[in-house]
């Protein structure tokens, strides 16, 4: 059964960062509430700045001096009006700071003008067709290139660098982030790897490529709605383990709206399906969260959609499972719960018998870490199933003959054929380790009463003359009473 548990940790109401910018709207040197986050869902694309929840006419700054680049509006949309502030005035590649939902009239600057640090440049505007908009600025940091034409038309093909509140400051975020359910009474979700919406049931034991699916959100000062949380770790404990690692991480590059990037970038980002279903609108808010689509970098590729736990490089047994969510205000909430992987792996081969030519049977193999054997059959086949994974210590062993001890990765069934050598004691006919009477009744019994035969042929031949017979018999008594020489190993 699996059991959860959350625990919350403040490490900071708040952060500040003495190289900031000052904010972009006044007032420019206290933190302002976040109404959707840089890397946030909207529709079917990705939320490409931060949105700073201010009133209707509040003055708007410069946070860096540059050139305009572009004064625009969407769709001729009143409330769309936007103001770009690039680092470089020629028409070459460069950073840029955009500064959108600004009133379109009375601007200070035009395009090409050049703009000090600390600037006023531009007011809120409100919503006059959409009454129940909350009024805030949309600011967001671009790249892009070309001359003021090519900046104004070409909109959905900037690159969006970077996520704003991580240059701003201070940032003195007190909500914290939040960890919910993502799977009935389950605190996280486990998924099949790249196999659509095939999650185990609830309290299942889980196998192979696994993909962990988190639910979370975290609010920065505003109530109204929910946004991302800016980091999302997490980490495996057990008989192995997966160290803290980054798997969301809404720091670097979230792409241009056109060419499907961002589209693909939320699909490696977010779960999205009919039972782990992402989406924000009015009615419903909910964020899922594939943590496991990273190489633990703080940049997500669209290609890391493949990464998963690799349950089949674990052993079998109980791990626990951790999630962390953070904050740029020093705020993280982390959730464990316990998970049971089982993986179902077979190992099977042969075991010959070196100088024997019919009968390979009676060895015993056995993977020493799941506590697990099988004995060989007289062909020397064994077969061992519903073995965990990771590397795993195997033994092969029979009376009388060398032992094998090896090292396999268990991942995938595997195929193990070894040889023993005979091993033996000379004049040890039952093969106990030593020399003693009970020899002597064991070779008796071979040779007239049809006892089993020595194990190996040559621990029987105690004088050494390559045959087994009343002889080895005398020598063993002359040797154990009478002060005779030791038993003679045959050669061959």
């Amino acid at each position: 059964m699996l059991r959860s548990f959350v625990l919350i940790l403040t490490l900071s109401c708040t952060a500040s960062n003495s190289l900031a910018l000052q904010w972009p709207v006044w007032p420019d040197s206290m933190y302002h509430s976040i109404l959707g986050s840089y890397g946030m869902i909207q529709m079917d694309d990705l939320h490409t700045g931060i949105d700073i929840v201010v009133p209707e006419g509040t003055p708007v700054y410069a946070v860096e001096s540059g050139y305009v680049k572009a004064i625009i509006t969407l769709s001729g949309n009143y409330s769309s009006w936007r103001i770009v502030v690039g680092d470089s005035a020629g028409p070459g590649e460069c950073d840029a700071w955009m500064y959108a939902h600004i009133i379109p009239s009375g601007l200070p600057y035009a395009v090409g003008d050049y703009v000090e640090k600390g600037a006023f440049i531009a007011k809120v505007v409100g919503w006059p067709s959409n009454p129940g908009t909350v009024e805030h600025l949309h600011f967001a940091k671009s790249h892009w290139h070309g001359d003021s034409a090519s900046w104004a038309n070409n909109f959905l093909n900037w690159n969006f660098v970077a996520n704003p509140l991580e240059f701003v400051g201070p940032v003195n975020d007190t909500d914290m982030p939040v960890l919910e359910n993502a799977w009935g009474d389950q605190l996280f979700a486990f998924s099949r790897n790249q196999m659509y919406a095939t999650y185990f049931a609830e309290g299942a034991p889980i196998f192979g490529d696994i993909d962990i699916v988190c639910r979370a959100y975290d609010r920065q000062c505003f109530n109204l709605s929910i946004s991302a949380p800016y980091m999302i770790e997490y980490k495996v404990e057990g008989d192995s383990s997966i160290p803290w690692t980054i798997g969301v991480c809404f720091a670097d590059s979230i792409g241009c709206y056109s060419g499907g990037y961002q589209q693909l970038y939320r699909a490696t980002v977010y779960q999205d399906d009919p039972f782990c279903h992402t989406e924000y609108t009015a009615d419903n808010q909910a964020l899922y969260f594939n943590v496991t689509n990273s190489d633990g970098d703080m940049v997500t590729h669209p290609g890391e959609k493949e990464l998963c736990w690799q349950t089949p490089y674990f052993h079998n047994g109980d791990y626990t499972v951790s999630v962390r969510a953070s904050d740029l205000g020093g705020n993280s909430v982390t959730g464990s719960m316990v998970v049971a992987v089982k993986n179902l792996m077979e190992l099977s081969g042969t075991v010959t018998l070196e100088g024997s030519t019919s009968d390979y049977s009676g060895a015993v193999v056995t993977v020493v870490n799941d506590g697990v054997a099988d004995t060989t059959d007289e062909s020397g086949s064994f077969l061992i199933s519903s073995l965990g994974g990771g590397s795993q210590l195997i033994t092969a062993r029979k009376g009388g003959y060398s032992s094998i001890d090896t090292t396999m990765l268990m991942n995938e069934n595997r195929q193990l054929d070894v040889t023993l050598y005979p091993q033996y004691v000379c004049g040890d006919a039952d093969a106990s380790g030593a020399v003693n009477l009970l020899d002597v009744t064991f070779i008796i019994n071979y040779l007239y009463k049809e006892g089993p035969a020595p194990v190996p042929p040559e621990g029987a031949d105690a004088n050494g003359d390559g045959s087994t017979n009343l002889l080895d018999v005398s020598h063993i008594i002359n040797y154990l009473y009478k002060e005779g020489p030791e038993p003679i190993c045959p050669t061959k």
